[in-house]
């Protein structure tokens, strides 16, 4: 490329720079000795001769007595490597509570260019700022989730036969939409009846209760549609929460377009640890449309087909694995109430409104409305084991179900 067509780089155009790099039309003056102090391609690549027809003796062009190389990279992309270079503190700059976009709009040219020319520590940093934002493990997948919920009540409401004397159960649709749910107190704050809210445990009270038979009327049944697609709406990033606890703020929740661009990434840069929860993530959403026809995306064909395989192996997952408590109830062992318990339609309906709520498959997701079941606290308990072992299987299944291979392979590549 000739000088005369290019624009000297105003951040590192530095006058006492031995070499002049040349990437799209932006030179950049820069020290040699310090680019081949970090990475040893760029000893190679110095010492290669140039075209003889650019003018130098030693075939090489020169601007202000600087040999120039010519670099086949995007210029904002060694701008960005040249500041991870220069200024230790570059990475300090990144806000941690940043959005998806804005960590790889940072990250992006830095990684991209320390994999190819073998800068070991800006890679490594720019993996821990990206595996931070897609849990590679069960364990981290559990640390990241939200908090679990527990219903405000600490009794079972499902099994109450006050109302009746035959033996079918008292549960029913109705009975169920009043309950309200709280954050899991910290364990040196006893729970009393003055902090908790009104449950389906004391739905009797509601014909005593003006105030309560307005709240029963106001959680209609013919509304829980709606209540249920806004329990799985992630709550806003706080530093507080309603318990009073204080904690970190969280980055937001990705958007589709930036979990593409971080899978595009990812492949591109030999990270393939985060690709399973990312895919998974976007195969989850309730309109597969929106990335299958993404037209900046860049996400080839292929990678838009694993997906959508992969959201195929997700519904069964949720009705094979994770949720199968719903779909082929058991009573536990021990059961108190044998025929109340298997008479129970609880599991069914819930099972069923997994399926109309609009949202796409989610077998990892923790389900935690389990005095909804009409069932004995010992079946309950058996339920929940069923779950919990069953998003594990999920998850280590979760390679498998995007074409991916196994968690050992992934961990086994990104050594590499």
């Amino acid at each position: 490329m000739p000088a005369a067509a290019a624009t000297k780089s105003t951040d590192f155009w530095l006058h006492d720079g031995s070499i002049v790099l040349a990437a799209e039309n932006t030179l950049f003056r820069v020290h040699q000795t310090i680019l081949i102090n970090h990475s040893e391609i760029f000893a190679d690549l110095f010492s290669l001769p140039q075209p003889a027809d650019l003018g130098g003796e030693d075939g090489a062009e020169r601007i202000d007595g600087c040999r120039m190389v010519e670099l086949h990279d995007s210029a904002s992309d060694f701008e960005d490597l040249l500041r991870a270079i220069y200024h230790p503190s570059h990475f300090d700059k990144l806000d941690p509570a940043a959005d998806l976009d804005a960590l790889l709009t940072f990250i992006g040219g830095i990684l991209r260019l320390s994999t190819k020319y073998i800068i070991h520590e800006l890679r490594k940093r720019c993996i821990v700022l990206l595996v931070a934002r897609f849990p590679t493990s069960y364990q981290e997948y559990m640390a990241s989730s939200p908090r679990p919920y527990t219903p405000s009540t600490s009794r079972s409401p499902t099994m109450d036969t006050s109302a009746s004397n035959d033996d079918s159960p008292s549960w029913n649709w109705s009975s169920t939409v009043t309950f309200s749910l709280l954050p899991t107190p910290p364990s040196d704050t006893p729970t009393t009846p003055h902090h908790t809210q009104p449950s389906a445990s004391s739905s009797n009270s509601h014909s005593h209760n003006p105030r309560s038979r307005r709240s029963s009327h106001s959680h209609h049944s013919s509304h829980h549609h709606h209540r249920d697609r806004d329990r799985d709406k992630p709550s806003k990033s706080k530093s507080k929460d309603d318990s009073g606890i204080h904690h970190p703020p969280q980055p937001p929740k990705p958007k589709g377009s930036s979990i593409m661009r971080a899978i595009a990434l990812a492949s591109s840069t030999s990270i393939p640890t985060i690709l399973p929860y990312a895919y998974y993530l976007l195969a989850r959403t309730s309109e597969p449309r929106r990335y299958l026809s993404h037209t900046s995306s860049s996400l080839s064909w292929h990678d838009k087909t694993r997906a959508l395989v992969g959201r195929a192996h997700l519904h069964a997952a949720e009705t094979a694995i994770s949720h199968s408590f719903l779909v082929a109830f058991e009573l536990g062992q021990g059961c108190a109430s044998p025929s109340k318990c298997k008479a129970s339609r609880g599991p069914l309906v819930e099972w069923a409104l997994l399926g109309t709520t609009g949202r796409g498959p989610e077998p990892l997701r923790p389900w935690e409305r389990w005095e909804r079941l009409g069932v004995c606290a010992v079946c309950v308990g058996h339920a929940r084991r069923r779950h919990e072992r069953g998003r594990e299987v999920v998850w280590e299944r979760l390679p498998e179900f995007f074409e991916l291979g196994s968690w050992r392979a992934l961990r086994a590549a990104q050594e590499m």
